[in-house]
């Protein structure tokens, strides 16, 4: 794997190396766009440590990140991170346990996607980290992480920080480069592409000049030119070029699908060709339908899976609030992250995990399955992609439990 490395992922892989074999305990930022190897990057310095009797900690801010990962994790699992944090949050890691132990004897903590999680919730793992290495949390002597060398990486220019009903400025005002922490990070950056610069096709589609991939690039650094659709307005909209767009018809679904997933017919027991291809939308509702569609092309018959739903609420709450929410109306509500009243599979279906069932077996949220048997109180299917692939897994019915301000009470649907 060194080998392979690049000259600017083999620089940051001698950096990093460098600060975990003399225990200097830097903080270092991999920063680079989608197919620039930072997962490569990542899994050569794990395999070169591990190769040496060390141990590397591996985290990501999504499930699906973390499957791409050996042995990798969601951070919240592993750090026990609380789900609200703030300034002055710590994790629930007990001394003397073993996570405390682990954490201890580590030489190197990874985390992918770091851009997406909020700047807080650092804050407090460093805090966290402190307390078990016996280090002051500040001031004379302290270290960030407790002395540890850490490895954060990602892309500012994809997804920040989620914070429900707050606007741009608090969204930026929780990403990591807003923590007062930022200042003694280590840039690392890649910038050659590995996936895009040898593709057939992004080689073919170019555009005054770009490739889809430099357009990409120029379109996240804001290089690209803007335009007004309103007088006085502000001048925010980008115009697609028409070779980056799928050619519509009066069926834009079925365009869409067409052109992702060609030749879906003959192909849809592949799981290279299924995680090689994804259709991104905005809006649930949009999933929904184009789930739809997709599974009508699948051959069979869809089993459908209705929830059980249910409330939870106080005990002081009198008998008749319980009354004036019936059964039927729970089955209604819709929330994100959180699966429909009914779903409806066949065998040969991808699905995608919206929870972390077991992290340690690869069921993570985001982790995608090819189901392979339908059950009543199971389903069966394989994992597709990252380190687990092929590996048969068992999925149980589980209780999700919902908490929306919309609502007077949290809604438990299994």
């Amino acid at each position: 794997m060194i080998q392979s490395l690049n000259a600017k992922q083999f620089e940051a892989f001698s950096t990093i190396i460098l600060s975990v074999n003399n225990n200097l305990g830097k903080s270092f930022f991999l920063y680079g766009h989608g197919g620039t190897g930072k997962t490569f990057l990542y899994n050569a310095i794990i395999a070169k440590l591990r190769s040496q009797s060390k141990i590397a900690i591996v985290v990501a801010s999504s499930g699906i990140a973390a499957t791409l990962l050996p042995n990798g994790t969601t951070a919240h699992s592993r750090f026990k991170i609380p789900l609200h944090v703030d300034g002055t949050s710590t994790c629930s890691i007990k001394k003397g346990t073993h996570l405390a132990q682990l954490i201890q004897q580590a030489s190197l903590i990874v985390w992918d996607e770091a851009p997406m999680t909020h700047r807080h919730a650092f804050e407090a793992i460093s805090r966290s980290f402190c307390d078990l290495m016996d280090i002051p949390i500040e001031g004379p002597g302290h270290r960030l992480f407790g002395g540890k060398t850490v490895l954060f990486g990602g892309d500012f220019r994809q997804t920040l920080p989620l914070i429900a009903d707050f606007g741009r400025e608090q969204t930026l005002d929780g990403s990591l480069t807003r923590s007062p922490m930022w200042s003694s990070f280590t840039m690392l950056k890649l910038s050659e592409n590995m996936r895009l610069d040898n593709s057939l096709a992004n080689r073919a589609l170019v555009s005054d000049g770009y490739t889809f991939g430099e357009w990409v690039l120029a379109l996240g650094d804001g290089k690209l030119p803007t335009e007004s659709f309103k007088q006085n307005a502000p001048s925010d909209w980008i115009q697609i070029p028409e070779v980056f767009l799928v050619p519509t018809t009066n069926e834009p679904i079925q365009s869409i699908t067409s052109d992702i997933y060609d030749s879906f017919a003959e192909k849809y027991k592949n799981t290279i060709y299924l995680t090689s291809r994804a259709i991104v939308t905005p809006t649930n509702a949009k999933v929904n339908e184009i789930n739809d569609y997709m599974l009508q092309q699948l051959p069979g018959l869809a089993r459908s899976y209705h929830s059980s739903d249910s409330m939870q609420v106080d005990t002081d709450v009198p008998e008749s609030f319980n009354e004036s929410y019936l059964t039927e109306f729970l089955n209604t509500l819709t929330f994100n992250g959180v699966p429909d009243h009914e779903i409806k599979l066949k065998v040969h279906a991808p699905v995608m995990l919206l929870r972390n069932l077991s992290p340690s077996n690869g069921l993570c949220n985001g982790t995608r399955i090819l189901i392979t048997f339908l059950g009543e109180n199971i389903i069966k299917g394989t994992i597709m992609g990252g380190s687990y692939d092929t590996k048969l897994v068992i999925m149980p019915r589980i209780v999700l439990n919902v908490e929306d301000k919309r609502w007077p009470f949290i809604l438990k649907r299994r």
